[in-house]
């Protein structure tokens, strides 16, 4: 029969601890751990903490998830992930049922994450669903609902590794014109629009009038994906399709149904039209990717088309340098040097 640990005792798998705190105190614990080695490890951190007058925190009512989720949602509420959010705890709902929040393990996780991938779920949304909830629980800690040990733990989980994003663009003008000629006519403005300012979809179907500046030819966004406002000037081709675009004083939407209402969904229309233009593998974001694309080509720097995308760092804008090979180019022509010395040289030699 294996030799007991005083102080240390078993509930089922688990083994507990009893102690005297710094105050003297009696204290029954779960160790937590069916493992005796850990379990004596934590009994000897106890007691010393008890020899160096620390006092234990209070004990911290057991918090169950679909309670952290409806305080955490309702932190969140303002923000624009809001329905993304709901989404990730109707995974977690889904796979754990409602646990206790700090039964929560690194074990645990793993085998979420795990099992998400069996689903065929990427690696970028997982690690999206595993963020919403180790921000969750942090605030857990500062609403004294969890105790800080217990989410530091979570820190040894690492992102999974997320490819390249997919960069699809228009080739040039005539690809263009075919998706504008297979447009409803509706549709044929926002696609425009995209292509000339790089716009996200929701940035355009949000905008008013009172964001376009038709005196001095700019576009200025109060609100932006990344939180920031941002300015973007617009060409001749813009300017005429917006002079002519207005024809309901009443109606603030630059781009609204017959009734005067925005339009909420685009995708079906789009992608009518990139079926009629023979376009495969293309979709409505990719119009911003296409907007970034050409001015690359055309020799604009980086810099200045990240400030256009309004990207909140230059890195996020490097994935379209390959596509201006000028800059490389005349970059290494600076080594370009006879190889075999001038005739002048050799004689002085």
């Amino acid at each position: 029969m294996a030799r007991s640990t005083r102080g240390l005792y078993k509930r089922g798998n688990i083994w507990w601890m009893t102690y005297r705190n710094a105050i003297g105190r009696q204290q029954f614990e779960s160790c937590k751990t069916s493992n005796k080695k850990d379990a004596e490890q934590r009994l000897i951190d106890r007691r010393k903490e008890a020899m160096e007058g620390i006092v234990p925190a209070p004990t911290i009512k057991p918090v169950a998830l679909e309670e952290l989720k409806e305080r955490y949602l309702a932190f969140v509420g303002h923000q624009r992930g809001l329905a993304t959010k709901k989404i990730h705890f109707a995974h977690f709902a889904r796979v754990w049922g409602n646990p206790p929040i700090h039964t929560l393990t690194v074990e645990i996780l793993d085998h979420y994450r795990a099992l998400r991938l069996g689903e065929k779920v990427g690696p970028a949304t997982i690690n999206r669903e595993m963020a919403t909830l180790k921000h969750a629980l942090s605030k857990a800690v500062e609403w004294k609902l969890l105790r800080k040990a217990l989410r530091e733990e979570l820190t040894a989980i690492r992102k999974y590794q997320e490819p390249d994003g997919r960069l699809r663009y228009l080739s040039g003008e005539a690809e263009a014109e075919r998706l504008l000629q297979a447009c409803e006519d509706w549709l044929r403005p926002i696609v425009l629009t995209a292509l000339h300012t790089g716009m996200r979809k929701g940035e355009l179907l949000g905008l008013t009038w009172d964001c376009v500046d038709m005196t001095h030819g700019f576009i200025r966004l109060k609100q932006t994906k990344n939180g920031k406002a941002r300015a973007l000037p617009f060409n001749e081709t813009l300017w005429g399709l917006f002079s002519g675009l207005r024809t309901r004083p009443d109606v603030p939407w630059v781009f609204h149904d017959p009734a005067g209402h925005r339009w909420d969904d685009v995708r079906h229309g789009f992608e009518r039209a990139c079926e009629a233009s023979g376009l495969t593998d293309f979709h409505f974001h990719d119009l911003r990717h296409t907007f970034a694309s050409w001015l690359i080509m055309r020799g604009v720097p980086l810099a200045t088309v990240s400030n256009l995308l309004g990207h909140t760092s230059p890195t996020m804008t490097l994935r379209y340098a390959h596509l201006s090979p000028k800059h490389l180019t005349s970059a290494v022509r600076v080594l370009d040097f006879p190889l075999t010395p001038e005739p002048n040289l050799i004689l002085q030699s």
